[in-house]
C-alpha cells in the first residue's frame, strides 16, 4: 500500500477544489464569504499551502459545492472528471463535464497568452535590429 503524505493530500484537495470552483465560475471572494472565511484562506487551501486545514472547514467547502468528502479527496486526477453531483431537486449531473469545459477555456487562454508573448518578443527583436 502506498503511504499517503499530508502534503500530497493537501495538494490534491486544493487542486480538486480549485477545479470545481473554476468550473462553477465562482470567485475566491464569493466562496470565502459563503463559508465565513477570508479569500486568502481559500487561495491557500487551493494551492495546498494551508496545512492547518480542519475537517470542519473542509465540510463547509463540500456543503458549499454540494459534493462529498470522497470527491474532494480523490487522489487520482482522473476521478475528478467522473464526479456526479446530487442537485437539490434530486437529479444528478456530471461535474466532470463542467470541469472539462473549464480546462478547455484555460487552454484557450494560455494559447492566446503564448501567442501574445511571441508577438511581443518578435516586435522587440525587430526594433533592436
Amino acid at each position: 500500500m502506498k503511504k499517503i503524505l499530508l502534503q500530497d493530500l493537501l495538494q490534491t484537495i486544493g487542486a480538486n477544489l480549485h477545479s470545481i470552483r473554476n468550473a462553477r465560475k465562482e470567485t475566491l471572494q464569493a466562496v470565502a464569504k459563503s463559508i465565513g472565511v477570508t479569500h486568502p484562506i481559500i487561495s491557500k487551501i487551493e494551492n495546498g499551502r494551508y496545512d492547518t486545514l480542519q475537517l470542519g472547514l473542509l465540510i463547509k467547502l463540500c456543503n458549499h459545492y454540494e459534493i462529498t468528502l470522497q470527491q474532494i479527496m480523490a487522489l487520482e486526477q482522473s476521478l475528478i472528471f467522473q464526479l456526479t453531483q446530487h442537485n437539490n431537486d434530486g437529479s444528478q449531473r456530471l461535474v466532470g463535464q463542467e470541469l472539462a469545459q473549464g480546462y478547455e477555456q484555460s487552454i484557450l487562454q494560455y494559447k492566446a497568452e503564448i501567442n501574445w508573448l511571441r508577438d511581443l518578443i518578435a516586435n522587440k527583436l525587430k526594433t533592436k535590429i
